[in-house]
């Protein structure tokens, strides 16, 4: 199913709920920080949809083998592979 949006584009509602969904659980770690709070704890299904988006967007930004190296090799990891 896909449900437009702006123009000509649409994006799968798959896609929609998953971004929504990441703009959520970073947008809370944000909000919570800024107050001195902790971060709520999310379901694990929410967190590993948010995590994997963030991996696929750092990979597309650094390369496999800088987010590799950040995850296994911190000794040989870039300074940041920040997905956002």
């Amino acid at each position: 199913m896909r449900r437009p949006t702006w123009g000509p584009w649409s994006i799968s509602l798959d896609d929609f709920v998953t971004s929504r969904l990441l703009e959520l659980v970073v947008h809370s770690d944000d909000l919570a920080h800024s107050v001195g709070l902790p971060t709520p704890d999310f379901p694990a299904p929410a967190v590993e949809t948010v995590v994997d988006l963030l991996s696929r967007i750092a990979l597309r930004r650094h390369g496999a083998t800088n987010v590799l190296r950040a995850l296994s090799r911190s000794e040989r990891a870039p300074v940041s592979i920040s997905a956002l």
